[in-house]
């Protein structure tokens, strides 16, 4: 048993001397250990990097946890043309690009963007009870299916996507006027299409008995 924990001692100081470039190597042969050093040498700089990017929320070791099973699922992938850091992260700001996008969604279909007032940003139903955020998204989602379907794209693709108005304008094959025009046009239309569930609670398209 000492002589096995004394083997195990020498491992660990053969590993943790070795470069990155040996201990992708060893991962890549099948070495966990070696990828366990390389996770110890960069977990706090990569949770660092996607606390600046997307702040301190409580998921954020889900997060950087995701990023390095990304990263030892592609090494055998890994060329060494960058360094490993540079691969990982990368890695990382992809991840933190994917973030933000789903960020951008759950604020695109929320009241928020949609309404100024306090009230509205908040609304109520009848028993005045805050409405669950969940249904609100649906009444976007609802609201959102009744515009035609060129409007959704070009709300999509300015308000998740956030392309310039020369790229839409390029996407759309029209002027930059036209493109700014069409998209206060598509807001104003899908605030109309929410007002009814604003003010009553009925879905988008929903009509009245």
């Amino acid at each position: 048993m000492h002589d096995l924990s004394a083997q195990r001692g020498i491992d660990r100081q053969r590993i943790g001397a070795l470069e990155d470039t040996a201990l992708v190597a060893e991962t890549v042969s099948g070495s966990t250990a070696a990828f366990d050093e390389l996770v110890l040498r960069y977990r706090e700089k990569v949770v660092r990097l996607v606390a600046s990017v997307v702040g301190f929320r409580t998921d954020i070791e889900d997060i950087v946890q995701d990023i390095f099973v990304k990263v030892y699922l592609s090494l055998g992938r890994f060329r060494g043309d960058a360094s490993f850091s540079t691969y990982l992260y990368t890695t990382a700001v992809n991840r933190c690009r994917d973030e933000l996008r789903r960020g951008k969604l759950r604020r695109f279909f929320s009241f928020d963007d949609w309404f100024s007032s306090d009230s509205a940003a908040h609304p109520h139903s009848e028993n005045d009870q805050q409405v669950d955020a969940d249904e609100r998204r649906d009444a976007v989602r609802a609201a959102m299916k009744r515009l035609p379907p060129d409007t959704q794209m070009l709300l999509y693709l300015r308000e998740i996507e956030e392309l310039s108005y020369k790229e839409l304008a390029d996407v759309f094959k029209v002027e930059m006027g036209t493109i700014k025009s069409r998209l206060a046009r598509a807001r104003d239309r899908l605030r109309d299409e929410l007002l009814p569930y604003m003010r009553d609670g009925n879905m988008p398209g929903d009509t009245q008995n």
